[in-house]
């Protein structure tokens, strides 16, 4: 019953909760239990469920934030695509261009977007830089047009995961590569990342392969 546990969704492990609880209450003794025993799943059922409801609530606060940054980002980088298109087109120097400091293109982005394909680094203590890109363009570090972000989810120890239920939401990274930290207890545990596109309509794309590492103490 464990390893079912484990698999459930948090919103399917509340029901669970529940039922337990209204089974249990009329006559705690058909369960070689007691009132109190009773009592205390409760307790801990309400507190998950109040850590849930805030957890929620932060992933949507974060998803909003990211949106807005992402936007000012677009504004800030055209601003500055400007300067370089300006100065270059008007015959200024190549050393004057070099003194801005601005990068030279990479190229376009991937037009397309199919799924995420991620790599991970493992040359820190405690520490992962994942790096992710299209799966139909590998060489080019920049997300697709028309996405949002590449979503990280992470499932800490254990096999891979099956499914997006068995992890948890690490982040929605705007740009390549991103550093997953952990604390020291987590030292020798194996880290399995899923990876999918999330698109600027609030859509997603299919799962990338899942990528795994050992986290390094």
């Amino acid at each position: 019953m464990s390893n079912g546990l484990g698999n459930l969704s948090d919103a399917e492990l509340v029901d669970v909760a529940d039922q337990v609880i209204a089974a249990m209450t009329p006559n705690p003794g058909k369960y070689q239990s007691s009132a109190g025993v009773v009592a205390q799943l409760t307790a801990e059922r309400n507190t998950f469920e109040t850590d849930l409801t805030a957890h929620v609530a932060a992933q949507a606060a974060a998803k909003s934030a990211t949106a807005t940054k992402e936007a000012s980002r677009d504004v800030l980088e055209a601003a500055i695509r400007s300067i370089r298109n300006i100065a270059k087109a008007g015959g200024t120097s190549q050393a004057d261009m070099d003194a801005l400091g601005i990068p030279s293109s990479s190229g376009a982005a991937p037009s397309n977007a199919t799924v995420p394909a991620g790599a991970i680094d493992t040359s820190e203590r405690l520490r992962h830089t994942i790096s992710w890109t299209d799966a139909a363009s590998l060489d080019n570090k920049r997300k697709p047009r028309g996405t949002m972000g590449c979503e990280i989810w992470l499932k800490l120890d254990g096999p891979p995961p099956v499914d997006e239920k068995e992890c948890t939401f690490l982040t929605l990274d705007s740009k390549t590569p991103y550093l997953a930290e952990y604390s020291g207890t987590d030292a020798g545990k194996m880290a399995h990342y899923l990876l999918r596109w999330r698109m600027n309509d609030g859509s997603v794309s299919a799962w990338g392969e899942t990528v795994s590492a050992t986290i390094t103490g």
